[in-house]
């Protein structure tokens, strides 16, 4: 153990403080983001006294760790005063003045720490990572001074990129604006061909099937991971479904490489390619691809070669997003299909009016902070991962 860290032990004690008053607000869960939500379980019939009490600036966490995938749900209570969490959640606090509270959530946070506690859980029909293991992590304690400017980085990293979500929140919503402008509030969603001839057009629009507005559509595919040749020396960004968010992706979690490109179903869609999720909870979500990427079969690409379309499909589609969605279909997941994309109809202006309305500029400024907030992210996972240096 290097001479800097210490046992977490010796910085925490354990609160075992029980409802008591029989309060029945403020439920709270925790999320394997490692923050405190609003709890969303059934209590009916529940005894509310076996609840604990955990007060602001306090620590939750699950011992269970076998339900979670490998993240493990811990968290600092900062937005709320206090609350109440399920009896199953162990409750502490950090004592003393050596550690700052801060400090450790940042530890917490790190995935080296998620895989640490996966590898100590122990049991046979559940995985339990207990009090007396958390107490046995090692970490480094350096200054408070030190401790405090590593938090006041994070932090500042933290706002810029809720600064920069905010401002292409609004962004999106200027650019929903603009295409009612140019459209009316006429939606055409889910209608067929005779449906669309009754609809009065605004003047200067005319109807058009996202297959017919595009230069061609496209749907991915994913390369057997049995195969490991398809997966080694990965170079190419391959996107999944659950990444399209009605954002700009500017990096992808995987990638494939030049073999799996050339040999299986996944195409390779250029940057400028506006997408649509298909399968799942994400399912009519909207993304515009800033790289070149491959995709998974959930997703549906839709190519413009010229950008000033491309943006206007963006925002329209983005418009209509609800109608879109509630068109999926299936049993365990609502799904859409290429086809059904294909043929869906959206109201197009004419292409001066598409330009002077601004929709590539709305979304140039969109693609830049995207990008600037990757950078940030990418700042933060290097900052978390120094805490152990």
């Amino acid at each position: 153990m290097a001479s800097n860290y210490r046992k977490l032990g010796g910085y925490i004690r354990e609160i075992d403080r029980r409802n008591t008053e029989n309060r029945q607000d403020n439920l709270l869960g925790l999320s394997v983001a490692k923050c405190f939500i609003p709890s969303i379980a059934n209590t009916v019939g529940t005894d509310f006294r076996k609840y604990k009490v955990v007060e602001k600036g306090q620590f939750a966490y699950i011992p269970d760790t076998s339900r979670r995938g490998d993240k493990i749900a811990i968290a600092l209570l900062k937005d709320w005063d206090g609350g109440l969490v399920s009896n199953v959640y162990t409750v502490f606090e950090v004592v003393g003045d050596g550690l700052l509270p801060e400090y450790l959530e940042l530890w917490f946070r790190r995935p080296e720490f998620d895989r640490y506690a996966r590898f100590k859980s122990h049991g046979s029909v559940r995985e339990i990572f207990d009090w007396s293991q958390l107490c046995d992590v090692e970490l480094p304690v350096p200054s408070i001074l030190e401790q405090q400017r590593i938090v006041d980085s994070f932090n500042a990293i933290e706002r810029r990129i809720g600064s920069l979500q905010q401002l292409n929140d609004k962004l999106a919503a200027a650019g929903v604006a603009s295409v009612r402008r140019a459209t009316g509030d006429i939606t055409m969603i889910g209608m067929s061909l005779n449906d669309v001839h009754d609809v009065i057009m605004p003047v200067g629009c005319y109807p058009a099937k996202v297959a017919d507005f595009c230069d061609y559509t496209k749907s991915g595919s994913t390369p057997s991971r049995k195969n490991n040749a398809y997966w080694v020396d990965a170079s190419v960004p391959w996107l999944k479904s659950g990444e399209v968010d009605n954002n700009v992706t500017v990096s992808t979690e995987e990638r494939i490489n030049e073999v799996a490109v050339s040999q299986t179903a996944t195409k390779l869609l250029p940057r400028g390619t506006v997408l649509m999720a298909m399968y799942g909870v994400t399912a009519g979500k909207v993304g515009y691809l800033d790289i070149d990427s491959c995709t998974n079969q959930a997703i549906c690409g839709m190519f413009c070669s010229d950008p000033d379309k491309a943006a206007f499909l963006y925002y329209s589609l983005l418009r209509d997003q609800e109608e879109i969605s509630r068109l999926a279909n299936g049993g365990a997941q609502n799904n859409l299909s290429k086809e059904l994309i294909d043929n869906t109809f959206i109201v197009v202006p004419e292409t001066s009016v598409i330009v002077r309305a601004g929709f590539r500029a709305l979304l140039d400024s969109t693609r830049a902070n995207y990008g600037e907030i990757t950078l940030l992210e990418n700042v933060r996972s290097v900052l978390l991962s120094s805490l152990s240096r």
